[in-house]
This record gives structure tokens, C-alpha cells and sequence, in this order.
């Protein structure tokens, strides 16, 4: 996907991909489709094209453009085939464009190789839509280093849709254009999708549809927690092939203190919403737990929480080493991707400076996790701090089956 902010100067002219094994010898090329995407005071163009029939664990150099204009020449690796090989996801939330402070980092990091797919779990640039959609325009351009090389998975935060007109706004609209996602789901939307990668099965859900029900009815929860549930129910029975499930979402359900913020009810800890549901609305942590979900990523507060393994209100520490063949599933908070509101500072007395119980480690540092998945039985998680110049902070592992 790339963009224009200017048509073609001739109608005739096809938009294209070229691609192939030598950077200096394009042997392929496919055609791209078209996009104007309009919204308050300006348009751009935007183009898709999809590869296929890509050779696995191989690496592809690319251009993208016309004959009127090329780009630069980038390349991406295909993974391996099978579902038992090695790679490196990471995952934030909450990344902003004026206060990224992460961003010199995780470009030195995918050119180190140090990931091979990133998730960003919403609250993107704040905001794609600002300044007539500038702020998204320029925070793309800066992640263009990643994004044209390694595989970028997003879902939506509540800075997708917040308090704007149709065109800016409503309808998550710059994300559901600035973004595609292997939509899998017979709603054609792109707010909830699943994926399979070697040894795990990923799935990314929208909590925005339980936050903004004034505007768009229970449906659309209604509509992703039935095929949420019959997802799962797949991963679940295939276990001998991806015997990892691992969620991702932007708000949480477990808070990391005990106190109501302007748009998040908080009781006990929780957002008994998210967790639980409304008569018509199921929540979502009983499918997690039904189904033996393995690890669940969030945003939205901005900072650092790992729980421990934590189902219906009740944490499992004892042992010596809770997250082996863990009794419930494993919460991680990553959102101190740079938020241009700050760090949540957890501490401060405002939140009564009271960690909830089912807390293993939270801090107030900006930063990114990192998920090894080393195989079908062992992943190992870490916390990179950009304050402490790239230092692992926090680090744990999860295993199973043995």
C-alpha cells in the first residue's frame, strides 16, 4: 500500500508493484488498485496491491509507482513455511507523532533485525485524522522505514474515533483507509481479524465498539463477539498445529488502579464492561477463559503492566513460576509507546497509589515488548525502556506443555 497526494497526471497510467530476487532486476510486477480517500479539506490516493505466490523464507526488493514516478527500492523477507519456526513480534500501543520518543529506537531495532512483525494496538499517531490528516501523513512518512520492510498490524484506539465530524472521524474512517488488515470475518471489517504465524494464532479485537454503543448501537459488538467466539473455538480445537493463542485489543478490562477516568468506568479494578457485558453485549474475558487463551496484549493506559495469570478476578502467583502451564491467561499493558498526553504515571496520588493485586510489575517508562516465539512450547517476553537507552526492564517466560 502507498500513497499519493496527487492523481496520476494520465488516467492511462497503471499503478504497479515491481519485484523480485535482485534489487537491480525487477522481474515481476502487479498491478495496484485505487482509492480517493476524502475527508475535510484534503484527499489523497491510495493503492493496494496484493503478491501472491511468494517463494517462503525469501527476501523480495520492490518499488512501487508508475511509469510517471518510482519510488525508492525497499525490500521485505517472507517467513518460513510450516508452523514451527522463530520469530519476534513487537508490540505497543498508544504512539504518537510529536511525543514518539520510541521511534529513533524501533527504526534502529527493525534494522538490526531485532523483530520481523510489529502490532501497534491503537492510538495511532494522535491523531491520523489531526490537522485535516498532516499528523497521520507525517507520522507514516516517519514509520516508513518499518512499515515498507516488516509487516505492520494495527487495530483501532479510541484516538481512532473521538468528538469529530463524518468526513474526520466518524466511522474510524482514517483508519479503515490508511490501514489493511487480513480481514477475516463476514462483516468485511477491519475492527476484528485473525491470523495464524508458525506456532501461534493471533487475534485482533476492537474495544471501541463497546465504548461508543451512543453512536453505533450493540450491534457491532454483537456482530464481533459471535465471530470471536467461533474463532476461537477453531484455534482452540487446533492446538496440535498452533498451540498458541494470543490476543491483542486496545483498553484494558484489569486496571492497574482503582479509580474511574473521564471515559473508562472503573470498579474493583475492572472495566466490568469489557470484561463482562451488558444483557445483549457479551464481554470479553469468558471467551478468553473458555477457550484457554494463552497471553492478551493492551494499550490505552500509558505505561507498563504485567499481571499475573488472572481469570474472573482471581491471580495465580504461587509456585515457582506462575506463567508455566499458566492456570489462566496473561495480561500485558504496552502502552507507553510515546502518547502525546504523557505517561500515566501510575504512582501519582490522583490514582490513590495502590497497585491492583493482580500487578506483577508496572512502570511509568516509555518503551516496547517484545515477544519471542521460539516454538510450540516456550516464548519469552521482554520490556525495552528508551529511557534506559534500549534496556531490557521487566522479563518473563511463558511454557507449556511439558
Amino acid at each position: 500500500m502507498w500513497t499519493t497526494m496527487q492523481p496520476l497526471n494520465n488516467p492511462s497510467t497503471i499503478p504497479k508493484v515491481q519485484y523480485g530476487l535482485n534489487p537491480f532486476y525487477l522481474t515481476q510486477s502487479r498491478n495496484a488498485s485505487v482509492n480517493l480517500f476524502e475527508y475535510t479539506n484534503g484527499s489523497q490516493y491510495i493503492y493496494t496491491a496484493i503478491l501472491t505466490n511468494l517463494q517462503y523464507k525469501t527476501t523480495y526488493y520492490y518499488q512501487v509507482g508508475s511509469t510517471e514516478a518510482w519510488s525508492s527500492t525497499y525490500n521485505f523477507t517472507t517467513f518460513p513455511q510450516g508452523s514451527n519456526f522463530p520469530y519476534t513480534v513487537c508490540i505497543y500501543g498508544d504512539l504518537g507523532y510529536s511525543n514518539a520518543s520510541i521511534i529513533p529506537h524501533l527504526k534502529q531495532a527493525a534494522k538490526n533485525g531485532d523483530f520481523d512483525i510489529v502490532l501497534h494496538i491503537g492510538d495511532i499517531s494522535y491523531n491520523l485524522y489531526t490537522d485535516n490528516g498532516r499528523v497521520g501523513d507525517e507520522f507514516l512518512r516517519e514509520m516508513q522505514d518499518i512499515t515498507a520492510t516488516i509487516p505492520y498490524m494495527v487495530i483501532a484506539g479510541n484516538h481512532e474515533e473521538q468528538y469529530h465530524t463524518v468526513k474526520d472521524g466518524f466511522n474510524f474512517t482514517h483508519y479503515r483507509n490508511r490501514f489493511v488488515v487480513p480481514v477475516n470475518n463476514p462483516y468485511g471489517d477491519s475492527q476484528f481479524y485473525s491470523f495464524n504465524l508458525g506456532p501461534v494464532h493471533f487475534v485482533g479485537l476492537s474495544t471501541e465498539y463497546y465504548q461508543y454503543t451512543e453512536i453505533y448501537g450493540e450491534q457491532l459488538a454483537i456482530n464481533q463477539y459471535n465471530w470471536f467466539v467461533d474463532d476461537l473455538k477453531q484455534a482452540n480445537s487446533n492446538r496440535s498445529t498452533q498451540p498458541w493463542i494470543i490476543a491483542y485489543q486496545h483498553r484494558p478490562y484489569y486496571w492497574p488502579f482503582n479509580v474511574s477516568t473521564g471515559i473508562d468506568m472503573i470498579y474493583n479494578f475492572t472495566d466490568t464492561l469489557l470484561k463482562d457485558g451488558s444483557d445483549k453485549m457479551p464481554g470479553l474475558e469468558k471467551p478468553y477463559i473458555d477457550n484457554a487463551v494463552d497471553m492478551i496484549f493492551w494499550g490505552h493506559i500509558h505505561a507498563y503492566q504485567r499481571f499475573w495469570p488472572i481469570a474472573n478476578n482471581t491471580f495465580y502467583n504461587t509456585g515457582s513460576n506462575p506463567y508455566h502451564n499458566a492456570k489462566a491467561p496473561i495480561y500485558i499493558t504496552t502502552g507507553a509507546g510515546g502518547s502525546d498526553e504523557g505517561l500515566t504515571n501510575l504512582g501519582k496520588p490522583n490514582y490513590n497509589g495502590v497497585p491492583n493485586p493482580a500487578s506483577a510489575k508496572q512502570l511509568d517508562k516509555f518503551g516496547y515488548t517484545l515477544l519471542h516465539v521460539y516454538n510450540q512450547t516456550h516464548l519469552r517476553m521482554e520490556q525495552i525502556s528508551v529511557q534506559d537507552n534500549g534496556q531490557v526492564v521487566d522479563e518473563i517466560w511463558v511454557t507449556k506443555g511439558f
